[in-house]
């Protein structure tokens, strides 16, 4: 049961600082897509958003992986749930739009 939860509280601890990572992966996407340029095609800047937004992706699956204990754990978790969503701009802001 120590066992269990020692490892739930790790688990939080790695949420809070990939939450920390999420934030500032959302907030170097909200710039750059701010200043994406003009593409030829609509592939092309599809392809240029997907490069963005990429590493908070990755970020938000690790999150998604991990159980949360503490009220910043769940956090996590919710803003990785709304990266998923799509809504980039609430898990940078950490609220609801």
């Amino acid at each position: 049961m120590r066992e269990q939860a020692a490892s739930a509280l790790e688990d939080d601890a790695v949420l809070v600082a990939l939450s920390r990572d999420l934030h500032e992966a959302a907030r170097l996407a909200h710039q750059r897509l701010k200043s994406l340029p003009d593409y030829q095609t609509i592939a092309e800047e599809a392809a240029a958003i997907e490069a963005i937004l990429q590493p908070g992706e990755e970020i938000a699956d690790r999150i998604l992986c991990l159980n949360a204990v503490t009220s910043e754990g769940i956090e996590a978790r919710e803003h990785a749930g709304l990266w998923k969503q799509g809504d980039y701009i609430s898990a940078y802001f950490g609220v609801v739009l």
